[in-house]
């Protein structure tokens, strides 16, 4: 009775550990990273994201978090933010991108969405300006595999 207590009570913690941890990604909007960039630090903005990813200090501009994405700093404000599908070092991304962008669209679903881009190269590069932003898009055999967000 107690071994299968014990199991019952294991089950359920990790359950609840496995519903945060893909929540803490997930629960993040994905546009609320566009309205970062530009961002002080020290901003609610900056300091949520900071908190959803679980980044950790490189240096003092640079922040890292194994869950897909990092952060660029100049002057104390967010200047860009990169988001990757799939990196040996900064993980994969699991939340939502901005915009109604999702790693498993085709460059032409990703232009259906965002417009014609200001910048296109045939090696599987876009930038597109949105929202006084630029987000920059890189393609492996034709998928999103990476998205930028910088300042204009």
């Amino acid at each position: 009775m107690l071994i299968k207590l014990s199991l019952r009570v294991l089950t359920l913690a990790a359950c609840c550990f496995t519903f945060v941890m893909s929540f803490s990604q997930s629960g993040y909007d994905g546009n609320l990273l566009i309205n970062a960039v530009g961002k002080t630090d020290q901003s609610s903005e900056v300091s949520d994201l900071k908190a959803s990813y679980h980044f950790q200090m490189a240096n003092e501009n640079h922040f890292l978090s194994k869950e897909g994405i990092e952060l660029i700093l100049q002057n104390a404000t967010l200047s860009e933010i990169r988001i990757y599908k799939e990196s040996t070092v900064y993980g994969n991304f699991k939340g939502k991108l901005p915009k109604g962008l999702s790693f498993n669209l085709s460059s032409a679903e990703v232009k259906k969405l965002l417009g014609k881009p200001s910048v296109s190269y045939n090696t599987g590069y876009c930038e597109f300006e949105v929202q006084g932003q630029i987000i920059s898009c890189w393609f492996e055999k034709d998928h999103l595999s990476q998205v930028d967000i910088g300042s204009k």
